[in-house]
């Protein structure tokens, strides 16, 4: 599936092509002569040549990248599965290659939790033919217990002119898996020359460029949703029943009482809410206390609305009002925001009419605040747009998006929106919202990380709110997808955590823009697919964090979490990613 971000690069190459005039690779180069494995002999030094009359046509030079990516998404799937005879079928007769799989170590690294990683001397690469190589995928996969992941990502990609298609890509090779050794994780950079053959793409020659691996004992976390009660077996994406992809977000809370979290999940067909027991499990009963249906709802949230001292729950869904085609009033379609009063013993019952609540918005995310300092708990929903209907009218700084609401609190009797009037509604498209009192002056402020534009950092000022992203450096235009406040660098001041949208695709074609384009919108796409950011708090504003200083590359990525999971008194990130997530390599 192309992304938004590939389509709009695209769209702005030049449709003059390059391609079309027939070369055949340098003499002796692989190909040249058609050589196979029976009269080919290895080479003392592997050579990749480059393309002498490169494909500069954006769109030609993109489709042939895909085309050798997706070529070894096949691959990594048959080395994911342990199919070595069948991933061998995508490496040529007459391939030769450095192998990683007996290299010495150039540097031994510490790692929190009890891991190591080790620097190879990739110097030392011996030269291996087809079958050689292969042996040592089986060699190093075969033993491990479970292969999590055994990925080949083309990075980089340049192509001959010609009939003969050929070209040197640069390849990111992650393993992740369980071996005698502990938990593994395998990086390896290296450049590669690719040959289309009889229809088919092929790894012709390998060179490496560097090679580690990070390993640890015993796993630091162990997946045990299944046993806990709280994994459900649904329909795989795409299949009927499950062609939906927005709903998201989890909440949790002390339904019952009891001083244990318990969970409630939203989803397409029902709602779930888990209830935790005192043997460390949960129980699903949702159905029972009143939250099962309707289903389809996005963000939401456990909070006390009418401070009778019990949690309640807010689930946000999507609408949209439709204009007649008549003239007359617009057709809502969708479904409404839900409030549920909790009894106090974990029995819910929708309040929504009762308390204006029952009103359409495209509601996405969820937080709760005291805006206004009263006592009572308001409710800011952030609102995207109808992404399947009516697309984005800017990738820069769409407009067309749903407005986002502030619902204040009145005492427990009811909610009025008031974006409109403190000016914060807008029409972004808004992903994500967080609340903190990031400058330390008593109330609440609000930061909503936008798609497809700038972000927001809504300065509460007594009760009403100045937009201050400008001004303090954290506007991070791009794909927002999530954000999260937290003391990062333990300097008592809070940062920011940004989640954003990174493409491998996106890179690669701005890389050959870089020459064409407008400086500042040059700058501006390569900021949409870059990826996470870092805000640490300074005097006076923010300063983002080189991607140098670690944690932003989180691919497709949605929420983070930040928390110290390893209990050593400083924050870690935990972040979600992922588009259609399964098994699978091509399951991004």
């Amino acid at each position: 599936m192309p992304s938004p971000l590939r389509l709009l690069l695209l769209a702005l190459a030049s449709l003059v092509a390059c391609a079309g005039e027939e070369s055949a690779p340098p003499d002796g180069s692989p190909g040249a002569s058609g050589s196979t494995a029976a009269a080919f002999s290895l080479p003392d030094v592997i050579e990749l040549g480059a393309p002498t009359r490169p494909i500069e046509h954006l769109e030609t030079v993109e489709d042939l990248s895909e085309e050798v990516a997706d070529a070894l998404l096949d691959f990594s799937a048959e080395l994911t599965r342990r199919d070595f005879e069948k991933a061998g079928s995508w490496i040529a007769d007459d391939f030769a290659g450095h192998g990683w799989g007996a290299l010495p170590v150039a540097a031994e690294e510490t790692l929190p939790l009890g891991a190591t990683r080790l620097r190879f001397d990739t110097s030392a690469a011996p030269i291996l033919g087809r079958d050689a190589f292969m042996t040592e995928r089986q060699d190093l996969l075969g033993p491990f217990a479970r292969v999590e992941l055994a990925k080949w990502k083309v990075k980089r990609a340049e192509f001959e002119s010609g009939a003969r298609p050929w070209g040197v890509v640069h390849l990111f090779v992650h393993v992740i898996g369980e071996s005698g050794q502990g938990r593994e994780e395998w990086s390896i950079w290296a450049d590669a020359r690719v040959e289309k053959r009889r229809g088919r793409w092929q790894l012709v020659r390998l060179a490496l460029e560097s090679a580690a691996v990070a390993r640890v004992e015993r796993r630091a976390f162990v997946e045990v949703g299944g046993a806990a009660g709280l994994a459900h077996l649904g329909v795989r994406f795409g299949k009927p029943g499950n062609t939906e992809d927005a709903w998201q977000g989890a909440a949790a809370g002390d339904v019952d009482g009891d001083g244990d979290f318990d969970l409630f999940v939203p989803s397409g067909a029902r709602n779930f809410l888990y209830l935790a027991q005192p043997h460390g499990g949960f129980d699903e009963v949702a159905q029972e206390r009143g939250v099962a249906l309707p289903a389809g709802g996005t963000g939401t949230v456990f909070f006390d609305y009418d401070n009778d001292g019990d949690q309640d729950l807010f689930v946000a869904h999507r609408a949209h009002a439709t204009p007649a085609a008549d003239g007359g009033d617009e057709r809502w379609e969708g479904e409404t925001l839900h409030l549920y009063a909790n009894d106090g013993r974990g029995q819910f019952s929708d309040v929504s009419a009762a308390l204006g609540l029952d009103v359409r918005r495209y509601g996405f995310s969820v937080s709760v605040l005291d805006y206004d300092q009263d006592g009572w708990l308001d409710l800011f929903v952030a609102s995207y747009g109808r992404v399947g209907s009516e697309h984005n009218n800017s990738w820069i700084e769409a407009t067309n998006g749903k407005p986002n609401a502030l619902f204040r609190n009145l005492e427990g009797r009811g909610f009025e929106d008031v974006a409109p009037a403190l000016g914060i509604a807008g029409t972004s498209w808004s992903y994500a919202c967080a609340v903190a009192d990031y400058d330390g002056d008593g109330d609440s402020d609000l930061y909503v990380a936008n798609d497809y534009g700038t972000n927001r950092l809504w300065q509460n000022e007594g009760g009403t709110f100045r937009d201050v992203a400008p001004e303090l450096g954290v506007q991070d235009q791009g794909n927002g997808m999530g954000v999260s406040w937290g003391d990062l660098d333990s300097d008592g001041r809070l940062d920011l955590y940004v989640s954003n949208m990174s493409s491998t695709a996106g890179k690669r074609i701005l890389g050959r823009l870089s020459e064409s384009l407008d400086p500042e919108l040059h700058a501006q796409l390569s900021k949409a697919a870059a990826g996470n950011t870092v805000f640490l708090a300074g005097d006076g504003g923010f300063e983002r964090q080189p991607a140098s200083a670690g944690g932003v590359g989180a691919n497709w990525a949605w929420s983070a979490a930040l928390t110290d999971l390893d209990l050593d008194g400083a924050l870690d990130v935990f972040c979600v990613n992922g588009f259609v997530t399964g098994d699978l390599p091509q399951d991004t």
